[in-house]
């Protein structure tokens, strides 16, 4: 059974939250040795199950293949809703 992602909301710190979803991220995935493409687009895809309020918001306009990569994705959000 997978571990679940921390939500994140407005207010919390989004480069600690981008963080502790890659590291729950890693113990979801550890024994699949995807490659790193599979690795980035499973991470975007999974990204919105730890969102919630403005952020789920925010990426719920956006479509996940706007952003080239997970490090994409995360420097957006965190630049928007970083406090």
């Amino acid at each position: 059974m997978p571990y679940p992602y921390l939500k994140y909301r407005d207010g919390a710190d989004a480069e600690a939250h981008v963080r502790d979803f890659l590291t729950t991220w890693e113990v979801n995935h550890v024994a699949q040795q995807l490659s790193a493409m599979a690795e980035d687009k499973s991470k975007i895809s999974e990204f919105v199950l730890s969102l919630d309020g403005p952020l789920a918001n925010w990426f719920a306009q956006n479509k996940p293949k706007a952003y080239d990569s997970f490090q994409h994705l995360a420097a957006k959000g965190t630049q928007l809703f970083h406090h």
